[in-house]
């Protein structure tokens, strides 16, 4: 260095509690509890550079947050190189500067596919995806999403092909890599930000695709033709509707007619056929039907609109079929919405500090009083808890809150005010549900922009609620 009486690099090895780290352009060298750990676990593998003062001390020139990890990890010496005295003139102290902002800004961290490499690597040396977590303090998620990468061919060119695909994101991709067209819609949510949800409605989709594979299955198997959906007017009708001597057919007494036959349609779970039934959900049942009831000479005991029939619709059916189609897209984009908010949420609720404008959602949340959170406080918050890993048996069923009081004592005051954010979020989130895209609450729409604001991407359907808001 100019400025300094350079007498040549020097390696010692000091305690590091004897270095001098007062002059930093970093204002923050806080440590994660990872660093802290890889320090204590391989000691400090690139030596700290330090000068000598005009006393002998040594001061740290590049290295503080290196020399404060081995500090709280216990270390008792580390590598130090000391290159030559410390200047004490205006030109010292601007080359100071200068190489500790160059020293800092110029570093990258390693990309999605430098992560793989590492994690490939010692996978096939033999180690285990836990054994590769513990060695690397690679947090385990990400080993396994690369693990899953690695055996893709394909994600594994993706993620050379596009640099904006995170380990995560690549791991679904090698989980849809049989479908082309699944593929190129995760590439394309990557990049414009709507992956989690997209994923999600592959993976429900790809589950209704599965249950109705099972059904055609189970059908084939006790010999029973399977048949598209019947359209309005077709002659064929279901076995409630025909029989002999005015007892309707069932599927045991029509098993032997030649017009036997099935097809798949989706059904309510509950009796009533409530889609708005919180509980209530699709699911794919076989309907049974006589495809020639005249010819073969069964007697029609009523008629039904329901799959097929002998008259056209009335004017007004087609709209009320639309808008109940309408209903059942929407009630399923919002249970595949939930999931991934949930995860997210979940995630959230994780980090050690709160956003910068959180307390005043808190703040005016508590000023608002709204029956979510009024009713979350009454039951003891157990939504806030099961989010927040605090959760048990005997709280779920007593809504005693000692377990919740307990964790909230024990927290440090910026956690504290993550635990405060989540219970408040919890409440309204335990208060969402199908009945929310159509009747939303001011609670609701609150919430979802809160959200939004700290990076959580609205679905179209979450978007029905905060539409006037974000065009506000």
């Amino acid at each position: 260095m100019s400025a300094t009486e350079n007498t040549g690099v020097q390696r010692h090895d000091v305690n590091p509690n004897e270095l001098l780290v007062d002059c930093n352009i970093r204002l923050d060298t806080r440590l994660d509890g990872d660093f802290v750990a890889s320090i204590k676990d391989h000691g400090v593998l690139m030596p700290i550079v330090a000068v000598r003062t005009n006393d002998g001390a040594l001061r740290v020139r590049f290295g503080h947050r290196r020399t404060a990890a081995a500090i709280q990890a216990g270390l008792a010496t580390v590598p130090v190189d000391v290159v030559g005295d410390e200047g004490s003139d205006d030109a010292a102290q601007m080359e100071r500067v200068i190489t500790q902002h160059a020293e800092n800004a110029y570093r990258a961290n390693l990309s999605v596919q430098d992560e793989l490499n590492v994690v490939e690597q010692l996978s096939a040396f033999g180690l285990s995806a836990s054994q590769i977590n513990k060695r690397t303090r690679i947090k385990r998620a990400t080993v396994d999403a690369a693990i899953t990468v690695a055996s893709s061919e394909l994600a594994k060119k993706a993620t050379e092909r596009y640099d904006f695909l995170s380990l995560d994101q690549a791991a679904a991709v090698a989980e849809f890599e049989s479908d082309d067209e699944a593929v190129k819609e995760l590439v394309v949510a990557a990049k414009n930000g709507r992956f989690d949800h997209t994923v999600q409605r592959l993976r429900d989709e790809r589950a209704d695709r599965q249950a109705q594979a099972a059904l055609l299955a189970e059908l084939g198997e006790a010999g029973v033709t399977v048949i598209e959906r019947p359209a309005w007017g077709s002659p064929i009708r279901l076995l409630g509707n025909i029989g002999t001597d005015q007892s309707p057919m069932t599927v045991e007494t029509h098993a032997s007619c030649p017009g036997h036959a099935a097809y798949l349609a989706e059904v309510w779970t509950d009796a009533d056929e409530e889609e708005d039934d919180e509980d209530a959900e699709l699911v794919w049942e076989p309907v049974y039907v006589c495809t020639d009831p005249v010819g073969i000479g069964h007697i029609e005991l009523r008629e039904t609109r329901r799959g097929s029939g002998t008259e056209t619709p009335e004017a007004g059916d087609e709209a009320k079929r639309e808008e109940r189609r309408n209903v059942i897209a929407n009630n399923k984009a919002w249970r595949s919405a939930e999931s991934v908010r949930r995860e997210w949420l979940s995630k959230f609720l994780e980090r050690k500090t709160a956003p910068k404008d959180a307390m005043r959602f808190v703040i005016g949340e508590l000023a608002c009083g709204g029956y979510e959170l009024r009713q979350a406080m009454e039951r003891g918050h157990p939504f806030a808890c099961q989010l927040l890993d605090i959760e048990t048996e005997e709280h779920r069923f007593t809504g005693r809150t000692e377990p919740l009081v307990t964790a909230l004592t024990a927290a440090t005051d910026a956690r504290l005010q993550v635990m405060a954010v989540g219970l408040v979020l919890a409440a309204q989130e335990d208060a969402t549900g199908v009945h929310s895209w159509r009747s939303p609450s001011e609670g609701t729409e609150r919430y979802l922009l809160a959200l939004a604001g700290w990076g959580y991407g609205l679905s179209d359907v979450e978007k029905l609620i905060t539409a006037d808001s974000e065009a506000d």
